[in-house]
């Protein structure tokens, strides 16, 4: 029988394991060019399983911060619909949603320090599959670059929010890609 401190110190274990090894998983797409000291601009995870396992996960995930989404953009469904109408019948998605929400407290010190920060609200986490493969769910954010580093404190902690949002969906799956 495991005691707790066993399990924290397997959690601080995973904790670090996360760190070091994260940006091994964040993909350079096809074409895409690095940006503000390398940083790619849109981060990219996979994760196995099923869509809606996933994106339920990511809204507990985000409930159990205390965060509540603002909005959803059924980005696949409109997709599916105008491409009918515009006879345009590739199918890109088999599923894709957009998750926006915010945080009181983050949005708050950024929009103190610039109020031109606003244009990073609300944030977003990306959910998609391929056609295909719907058993590969991506999940994805835009990092906050903005055209210099002033100001890049208060950015931070929105990126490490969208990681940590992100993380908890992977270690839910205990599979990351």
């Amino acid at each position: 029988m495991m005691t707790l401190h066993s399990h924290v110190i397997k959690f601080t274990i995973a904790v670090i394991c996360l760190a070091v090894v994260q940006p091994l998983f964040a993909q350079q797409l096809p074409g895409q060019k690095m940006t503000n000291g390398n940083k790619i601009p849109v981060v990219i995870y996979t994760v196995k399983g099923n869509y809606d396992e996933v994106w339920n996960d990511l809204k507990t995930a985000l409930n159990d911060r205390g965060l509540v989404i603002s909005s959803i953009s059924h980005v696949g469904e409109m997709l599916e619909r105008t491409g009918e109408v515009l006879g345009r019948t590739k199918k890109i998605y088999g599923k894709a949603n957009i998750m926006e929400f915010c945080s009181a407290i983050i949005s708050r010190d950024m929009l103190e320090r610039n109020p031109h920060f606003l244009a990073f609200c609300p944030y977003q986490i990306m959910v998609y599959t391929l056609p295909g493969h719907p058993k590969k769910i991506y999940l994805s954010y835009r990092r906050l670059i903005w055209n210099d580093n002033s100001g890049r404190e208060v950015l931070i902690p929105v990126e490490k929010l969208l990681e940590g949002l992100i993380n908890d969906v992977i270690e839910m799956h205990k599979e990351f890609k």
